[in-house]
């Protein structure tokens, strides 16, 4: 032993296993074993190296420590813990990368469920859409009527400017269907209009136009045909065009022509007004039985209409895409569907049908990006320029509206109603040559919605679309004699728009724009960091770790003496 210590005064305190001698006794008492050492000669010491030994039996006399990698519960620890990290970090960056979790969590959230904040906001909008009405005034046709002039003048007053108040009622829940009625209350607004509500206007009279081709339809017989014209003859207002004030022509009047209507078309259920107005039928009244999907479900489906009184499909045309009512009341679409190519659809009760909306471009308002959707050019098109239109056309006479134009005579009571754009816009020229005083303004006269893209709300938006009558008289009602058959009146035009939101309402959008997306990013960051930290760490633990010697042997001082002498 002494031979070896002096043998190796200078060699380092470690010895690998290429080191020829076994045993190494350094200055400092120490003795350095190699690892495949037998260990023989050491009381109470079995085999080292990868074999687990013990040495309790010189446990006074020696310390003992293996050599290798350190097999201490620490190490493991770490190695657990870094492996974890990693794997935890690698699938929340994946996850956070790939879905957009936070955003799903504020859209579950947007799903009417009863006693909710969202159902609040649904069911009593904060939001006041302004009406603007605008009325073409007829003021040459007495000139018309006499002959002294060839062809109808119209001057457009207004706008006449209405707050528009929707509350849902007559709720009803039923799993994920949720049904109920709109009641809407419009409020004068003097400071948006131009003109007072008592202007008195020169309007085409529409129960006139309305009743007589009502009672063209209904094949009348000649005894009929006569009492009816005796009793419109003697009634009140029986001229082709009437002048009334705007607020009478509006939300309605007294006429003795609504009470002989009432004769033939209450047999069938249709009067439901005792005075004829514009827009009388939607003041203080009660909508459609509605049902809509709530999206407690499906969240593709989030305020998708499902019935209509009852009935999956409308019943007023002959194909399955015309009675559809797959879509929305445009307030709020499925966020899945804002993929800027799929076209949405916006149900219109007074229009009988459904009208689609496509992908714009990009908007920015108030500091929220959106995305805006307008209705196509084609969309009143005959089909000749839209084929989809072909199932509108009427399948009896074999006739369809002009371009331009929709017929919706089945939601008036028979009345020949028709809508187009204002003026007439991108419709055919020949409906302004009857008419003079139109004049179509693309920018005026468009209709569009600027949508929130994660939440699916309908933000602001603009909706134009004019009234008119067709003219469909009979030799039996004289007071229509001069008008040609067959044109088309325009009576008004409505814009329907959102422009302004409560400052609580812009608050709740912009947290949901802003807020949940920064949140998401950090999520995102974080992951990604941990990831590439905890990465380095295992790396460096795994191949940055060194051999240990395997047994260190320390001597007691009065031990080495004995064996040295």
């Amino acid at each position: 032993m002494s031979t070896n210590s002096e043998t190796v005064a200078s060699t380092p305190l470690m010895t690998a296993k290429e080191n020829q001698e076994n045993v190494i006794v350094s200055p400092h008492g120490k003795t350095l074993i190699r690892e495949d050492t037998i260990l023989a000669n050491i009381p109470g010491c079995a085999l080292c190296g990868t074999v687990n030994f013990t040495c309790s039996a010189v446990k006074n006399q020696w310390s003992v420590l293996c050599w290798g990698r350190p097999s201490d519960k620490k190490y493991y620890f770490l190695l657990v813990l870094l492996a974890t990290t990693l794997m935890l970090s690698l699938m929340g960056t994946i996850f956070f990368s790939l879905t957009n979790t936070i955003n799903d969590a504020v859209l579950s959230n947007m799903v009417i469920r009863n006693n909710t904040l969202s159902f609040s906001l649904w069911r009593q909008p904060t939001v006041q859409p302004v009406m603007k009405v605008y009325i073409f005034n007829y003021t040459n046709w007495q000139e018309v009527r006499d002959g002294i002039e060839e062809k109808l003048h119209v001057e457009e007053v207004g706008p006449y400017a209405y707050s528009q108040q929707v509350e849902r009622v007559n709720i009803g829940f039923d799993n994920d269907k949720l049904s109920y009625q709109e009641k809407n209350y419009f409020r004068y607004l003097p400071e948006k209009s131009v003109g007072a509500y008592f202007d008195k206007v020169y309007v085409p009279n529409l129960p006139l136009l309305g009743l007589v081709a009502k009672t063209k339809s209904m094949d009348l017989s000649t005894i009929q045909q006569l009492t009816l014209q005796s009793l419109l003859n003697f009634a009140k207002n029986h001229d082709a065009f009437l002048e009334l004030p705007v607020h009478r022509f509006l939300w309605g009047y007294d006429d003795t022509i609504i009470d002989t209507a009432k004769i033939f078309l209450k047999w069938s259920g249709e009067m439901k007004f005792d005075k004829f107005g514009l827009l009388a039928p939607k003041n203080d009244t009660l909508s459609e039985h509605l049902t809509i999907n709530t999206g407690e479900i499906a969240k593709d489906k989030i305020n998708v209409l499902e019935e209509v009184e009852g009935s999956d499909h409308l019943p007023y045309w002959d194909s399955p895409q015309c009675n559809s009512i797959d879509a929305t009341d445009g307030t709020m679409f499925p966020p899945s569907k804002l993929d800027k190519k799929t076209k949405l659809h916006v149900f219109f009760p007074n229009l009988c049908r459904r009208l689609p909306y496509q992908f714009e471009k990009d908007v920015e308002i108030d500091d929220i990006p959106l995305l805006r959707y307008k209705m196509p050019i084609n969309v009143f098109d005959d089909p000749i320029g839209n084929p989809d239109n072909q199932c509108y056309c009427h399948v009896d006479t074999a006739t369809c509206p002009p371009k331009g134009v929709i017929n919706v005579t089945a939601c008036t009571m028979g009345a020949p109603a028709l809508v187009s754009f204002p003026h007439f816009h991108l419709g055919d020229p020949r409906l302004r040559e009857d008419v003079t005083g139109l004049h179509p303004d693309p920018l005026l006269h468009e209709s569009h919605f600027d949508i929130h893209q994660t939440l699916g709300l309908t933000l602001y938006g603009k909706s134009s679309l004019q009234i008119n009558i067709e003219v469909k008289k009979t030799p039996m009602f004289t007071a229509l004699g001069f008008l040609k058959q067959g044109i088309i009146l325009p009576v008004a035009w409505i814009e329907l728009s959102v422009a302004e939101l409560p400052e609580s309402i812009k608050t709740l959008i912009y947290h949901g724009t802003y807020s949940t997306a920064a949140i998401q990013l950090i999520i995102r960051v974080i992951c990604i960091l941990s990831l590439i930290i905890s990465a380095l760490c295992l790396f460096t633990l795994i191949f940055g770790r060194r051999p240990k010697p395997c047994v260190s042997i320390h001597h007691k001082p009065e031990m080495e003496k004995m064996q040295m002498s």
